[in-house]
């Protein structure tokens, strides 16, 4: 599964708004986030769906590459994921009131 996701705030924002998400991830979820400057690789199991990725941010953009099972698409897997990219990096919201969600 392949997600793309242009944002209009700088890149540094990007990450610090997405290292948010992932730790919504990890407490609602339990999926595990590892850091590399500023691409994440996730590995997880959610609603009985394992997957794992690659995400990398820069540029105005978020690139994706997920391996997950056939149910995660059935599930609506793809459109949860941009939702919450949509929501998280929104610049009308602050970094502060994303990590209160956590």
């Amino acid at each position: 599964m392949i997600l793309e996701h242009a944002y209009t705030i700088d890149d540094a924002d990007a990450v610090a708004r997405l290292h948010c998400l992932a730790d919504y991830w990890y407490a609602k979820h339990g999926v595990k986030a590892r850091w590399e400057g500023s691409d994440v690789f996730f590995d997880g199991k959610v609603m009985g769906v394992s997957f794992s990725g690659k995400v990398q941010i820069r540029g105005g953009r978020v690139h994706a590459d997920v391996k997950a099972g056939f149910l995660a698409e059935k599930l609506g897997a793809k459109a949860y994921v941009q939702r919450k990219l949509t929501d998280y990096l929104d610049p009308s919201r602050t970094v502060e009131e994303l990590r209160a969600r956590v």
